[in-house]
């Protein structure tokens, strides 16, 4: 009988691990750093049970462990150099370390005097990234299944921090590349210099406004820097023409989201940022545009149209007079519910005034 209770509650902890990680496995595919960071942490401590845990990841020297994420008594600004052995003999020796001695520990403040601290490193596949580590257990010290546990799930997270760290760095690559390509594509015509990094300021502005997360403002900027991306297929003579467009010019110009579609559409990590460039001409009655009215328009596209027309009613153009900031603004409310989403409206006056404000002296 007592041999059936402890194949039981061994079976029970192989369970609890198992679904800690897949649950892992499937939230940390698509995080950014500190996401995983925040959701490590809260995952560990609920799971381990303890009160207080941080993940630290090193520097570009290597050389000293800044705090990412904690949860209970850890001092965020702290700042771990080599001189502190406790962390860093795990890091150096890639292996989890128990202490049992807390007295040297001045980054915690422990409810109880003899907990021990379980410092577990975080080892990618070409570098070790930083360390996690647990304290104030609410129970027993830490036993050699809670080491095994804490070693799958820092190798979950370190080869996910790696990955968010290589993705962040091929986006940023690729932000500077598009910017490049953009200034080269305006630079062909005044009329359109500045337009694309204006709109993306006013995009920005209104997806803070809205609330959207940091990874969604990212996407956003990427969608926002290549939404004209089709009109490289515009004739410059059209482009730059001083008198009224013929009706076949202005069908010409209305193919550029669609043109810009195409050329996009082998971007497979950026299918969301390809419908925002699809639809950003996209009425949300749904009298003009591709057939998609109200929420069936992207919420990226329907930023953009707003800030898009912003841009344009606020520039100089060889069609037209150009409006005052006043007029523009009464205008883009004026078009609440019938050109542009209403909720996205709001924003887009929070942000107006918001940026009004920091201006005043």
């Amino acid at each position: 009988m007592k041999e059936l209770e402890v194949t039981e509650r061994a079976l029970s902890e192989d369970d609890k691990e198992l679904s800690l990680l897949y649950r892992l496995s499937t939230f940390l595919l698509s995080m950014s750093v500190d996401e995983i960071a925040d959701r490590m942490v809260e995952e560990v401590s609920h799971t381990l049970g303890v009160r207080a845990a941080a993940l630290l990841c090193l520097d570009e020297d290597n050389e000293r462990l800044l705090t990412k994420s904690f949860r209970g008594s850890w001092h965020s600004d702290t700042c771990i150099t080599r001189e502190d052995r406790i962390i860093w003999s795990a890091i150096e020796e890639e292996k989890p370390v128990v202490f049992s001695d807390l007295s040297k520990a001045g980054y915690f403040e422990c409810a109880h005097a003899e907990s021990s601290i379980l410092v577990c490193p975080l080892i990618g596949k070409t570098r070790t990234i930083g360390a996690v580590v647990l304290a104030d257990r609410e129970t027993e010290e830490f036993g050699s299944n809670d080491i095994k546990l804490m070693m799958a799930i820092a190798s979950h997270a370190a080869l996910s921090i790696e990955n968010a760290q290589l993705y962040r760095e091929l986006e940023d690559f690729l932000i500077i590349a598009i910017k490049s390509l953009v200034k080269a594509l305006e630079a062909s015509s005044r009329w359109t210099a500045g337009h694309t990094e204006r709109v993306t300021e006013f995009a920005v502005g209104i997806g803070e406004a809205i609330g959207l997360s940091k990874s969604q403002i990212e996407r956003l900027t990427i969608c926002a820097l290549l939404h004209d991306i089709g009109k490289i297929a515009v004739p410059k003579n059209v482009l730059d023409k001083k008198d009224l467009l013929t009706s076949d010019e202005v069908e010409e110009i209305k193919r550029h989201p669609l043109v810009g579609t195409e050329i996009m559409k082998g971007f497979i990590q950026l299918q969301d940022v390809v419908l925002g460039i699809r639809y950003h001409h996209e009425y949300w009655d749904g009298t003009i545009g591709l057939g998609l009215k109200g929420d069936e328009i992207p919420l990226m596209a329907r930023i953009l149209s707003v800030a898009d027309s912003y841009d344009a009613m606020i520039s100089e153009r060889p069609y037209k007079t150009k409006k005052t900031e006043d007029e523009a603004i009464s205008e883009i409310k004026a078009q609440s519910g019938k050109q542009f989403d209403p909720k996205v409206v709001e924003a887009f006056e929070r942000w107006i005034n918001r940026r009004h404000q920091a201006s005043l002296p």
